[in-house]
């Protein structure tokens, strides 16, 4: 049996899709105040009758941080997709160290517990390391400690240290770190966020730029690579390196709206992340750009997925087709 978690959210919950597909059951977990919608959301994307695969989920009602709940969730399961995570590049909560780090420890300890057969781990590009002769960065470049490091990247590598410590304790254990996500989430954070900003209009853009990939293939991905005999490794998962304008660009296209014309400097975006921030926090409010996130923005990375595409021959779908059926599949929700 097949139990994943985090199977509300845009990893999970198109990775459920795809284990529906293959298996006539799979278990996922849920908190007792998890929002089902965005699920039904997902699995529209795929068919017009979702509800006959929702029916096909068995729930458990389990927290991440509950080391009790998820113990005894693990029960006659054979193999566990975790993928439940908090993704923020601007918030420095407690939050996000508590769900990716301390959750992640109860996960891989009931695994071991349960003697779990194998075992995938969603982590990120946040958690690679850095190539300072610019080379692409790979699945070996080291991570460099720095105060600059963001709370979510320092999270994620931290996780993938409690991955690393099961599979010295036995655990049949991969890592995945794919890069910004882009698909259907049924919720309106993360890069579903940037989809809602571009659909409204926007003018703006940044010269920054990362690897992108589509959650069909982080999801497919997944799944092949747990069924292989491959364990103790990790897999970079990015289609394309591409900058924010081309990201921008393509969703403008897909929505038949105005390309963004203005580009903003990193010294201005730094000074209005800086005092949203602040705002934020006197008000009360979750603004939509803040430190992290204007950091983010103007940064550039450039990754490779060569190591997957050696081993099993995977092949990533463009960024720019996964961006035009993002964009249909949200035309044809909001009739516009």
């Amino acid at each position: 049996m097949i139990l994943v978690t985090g199977a509300t959210g845009l990893v999970g919950g198109n990775l459920l899709w795809f284990l529906l597909q293959e298996n006539e059951r799979v278990v996922a977990i849920r908190r007792p105040t998890s929002n089902l919608e965005p699920l039904r959301t997902i699995f529209s994307f795929y068919t017009n009758n979702p509800d006959s695969f929702l029916n096909k989920i068995d729930w458990k009602i389990a927290d991440v941080l509950d080391f009790e709940s998820i113990n005894q969730a693990m029960s006659d399961i054979s193999v566990v997709y975790h993928c439940a995570a908090v993704v923020s590049l601007g918030k420095n909560d407690k939050n996000i160290l508590d769900t990716n780090v301390e959750g992640t420890k109860n996960v891989v300890l009931a695994a071991l517990k349960n003697n779990i057969k194998k075992f995938c781990f969603v982590s990120s590009i946040a958690a690679c390391g850095k190539n300072l002769d610019n080379d692409l960065i790979d699945e070996n470049a080291k991570w460099i400690e720095s105060p600059n490091i963001s709370a979510y990247s320092r999270s994620k590598y931290d996780s993938e240290q409690e991955v690393w410590k099961g599979i010295n304790m036995g655990l049949n254990a991969l890592i995945v770190n794919p890069g910004v996500i882009l698909g259907v989430s049924g919720s309106n954070s993360g890069s579903s966020k940037l989809f809602d900003q571009v659909r409204k209009g926007l003018i703006f853009y940044t010269n920054g730029g990362s690897g992108y990939v589509d959650v069909q293939d982080v999801a497919k991905a997944m799944i092949l690579l747990t069924k292989s005999e491959i364990s103790g490794e990790r897999f970079i998962l990015v289609a394309e390196n591409c900058s924010n304008k081309q990201i921008l660009n393509w969703m403008a296209d897909g929505f038949g709206k105005r390309r963004p014309f203005i580009p903003i400097g990193k010294n201005l975006i730094q000074i209005v992340g800086f005092l949203s921030e602040i705002c934020g926090k006197i008000f009360r409010f979750s603004p939509l750009i803040d430190k992290g996130t204007a950091k983010s923005a103007t940064s550039r990375g450039f990754y490779t997925s060569q190591k997957i595409k050696m081993v099993l021959g995977f092949e990533f779908n463009s960024i720019e087709n996964c961006i035009k059926e993002v964009c249909t599949f949200q035309k044809k929700e909001l009739s516009i």
